[in-house]
């Protein structure tokens, strides 16, 4: 989203130039709009106005009230999708470094391994080659046998001394840096564009100050045109469109014309801020002490978060629905099956237990062998949940009314992280090795060792304590 804003309002702006201020002869002030408008593009969407609001108890309570659900989506292929477009980025800052750090090196061997004349506080560098005269900061670069014979015109000298007086070359290495880093976006080429060319328009104009005739100086301009290259880093002589350069010489804004369009900025800026700055509503305390009662509130919700995904609640479905399809009498279940329900069960929320299949009442058979741990790749997170402990071998007689009795076996205990959740529910305090720990983090635990010891005192109170050790305990 900022790179989408910053580009629409950097477009904006380059529309305002082109459509209102680019035929007009305030060259200088034309020069601080178009650096600005690149400034203010990168920086009015990190602007963020704050408005602090009073928030009502209500409000509050019903957001205290109301379920935290987390999904657990699918996200290899968004990360995949992140993961490539950082690669394409990376190499497109990479290959423009390369190219920017050619062109430097290449003008620094130009001047180092050309003829330099010091000419006032210029440096003219002759130069072999034929090239169109370009500068870059104070020197001027012009071919050698034109130089040494004379053959290069005054209006000529005086335009790239204007380049080398104004510091154009400051403008061209910004804008060189930013295209490295937003090397994607077109925007910064044409506003790069838009720059030099308003560069040739503010030395034109420092030609024509000199006393030099305009109908010269444009003879001289269309007798330079040529394809000779220069350096990309450099203010060239005739690189820019010579029709346009010669209809903005004729052209003369006043002072009047001048203030008008420049107000026309206030609320063209006032427009942009308004438009691609963002807000934030915060809410103040009520209290203190509600304020507390909330975050407890929220704390304890936060240790019940949905973890199953849609293929393990489908697993669960599917287990649940077999089971409770067969008559009670004939609802036998192997203690693998049995705990992977539970397994499921348990990291399902609300929605998804209400939308599921009703836990089927079932009955272990004693003899049944003890479930396998369940493997990383049935489990999410490499979390793997110990197995349940062996059924106890005490049997439970049962009669019915008319005397007759049955030998039952007693329910399967309850898994750790079940118990463990359970307790968090009534407000225990959990110790683990002696050290305080959170309800969440005592879930953790019971899930990560196979074995664990658990006391519990005053289970009946409203804060039992819990204890969770991975020693053996030892009663004197």
């Amino acid at each position: 989203m900022y790179l989408l804003n910053s580009a629409a309002c950097l477009a904006i702006l380059l529309l305002f130039y082109k459509l209102v201020l680019e035929n007009e002869t305030m060259h200088q002030f034309k020069r601080f709009y178009l650096l600005g408008s690149v400034l203010i593009a990168l920086i009015i969407p990190l602007i963020t106005f704050t408005t602090y609001v009073e928030a009502s108890t209500d409000s509050l309570r019903e957001f205290s009230s109301s379920p935290l659900i987390i999904s657990e989506t699918d996200t290899s292929s968004e990360l995949n999708w992140a993961t490539l477009l950082r690669i394409i980025y990376g190499l497109g800052v990479v290959l423009f470094s390369i190219k920017f750090s050619s062109n430097l090196i290449s003008l620094i061997r130009r001047i180092q391994q050309n003829l330099k004349l010091k000419s006032k506080s210029y440096v003219n560098v002759l130069l072999s080659d034929k090239v169109v005269p370009h500068t870059f900061f104070n020197y001027l670069f012009f071919n050698k046998e034109e130089f040494i014979n004379n053959q290069i015109p005054l209006e000529v000298i005086v335009h790239e001394e204007a380049h080398a007086n104004q510091l154009h070359s400051l403008d061209i290495l910004f804008m060189e840096l930013l295209q490295i880093i937003f090397w994607f976006n077109p925007l910064i080429y044409l506003a790069k564009n838009a720059i030099k060319l308003n560069h040739e328009f503010l030395a034109d104009q420092s030609v024509i100050k000199n006393g030099i005739e305009t109908s010269i100086y444009q003879r001289t301009l269309l007798a330079f045109s040529s394809n000779a290259q220069s350096s990309k880093l450099a203010n060239a002589f005739n690189y820019s469109s010579i029709k346009k350069r010669f209809t903005v010489m004729k052209t003369h804004t006043s002072k009047r014309m001048i203030w008008s369009k420049g107000l026309l900025l206030l609320p063209l800026l006032a427009i942009l801020l308004f438009s691609f700055s963002s807000t934030k509503v915060i809410e103040k305390e009520v209290s203190n002490a509600y304020s507390e009662s909330l975050k407890t509130a929220l704390n304890k919700k936060m240790i019940y978060q949905d973890i199953a995904t849609k293929k393990m609640v489908k697993e669960y479905n599917t287990l649940a629905k077999k089971y409770n399809s067969l008559p009670k009498s004939e609802r036998t279940i192997s203690r693998e099956e049995l705990s992977r329900m539970i397994y499921i069960f348990d990291r399902m929320n609300k929605n998804q237990r209400d939308s599921s299949e009703k836990f089927p009442e079932i009955v272990v058979p004693k003899d049944a062998p003890a479930p396998p741990m369940p493997t990383m790749e049935n489990n999410i997170r490499g979390v793997i949940p110990p197995p349940p402990p062996p059924a106890p071998s005490v049997e439970v007689e049962i009669h019915d009314m008319d005397g007759n009795s049955e030998m039952m076996p007693p329910p399967p205990p309850p898994v750790p992280s079940v118990h463990m959740k359970e307790l968090a529910e009534k407000g225990a305090i959990f110790y683990f090795e002696g050290k305080e720990i959170t309800g969440k983090e005592a879930i953790k635990v019971t899930r990560e060792f196979k074995s664990i010891n658990i006391q519990v005192r005053d289970i009946n109170s409203k804060k039992p304590i819990v204890k969770l050790s991975k020693d053996p305990i030892v009663v004197d």
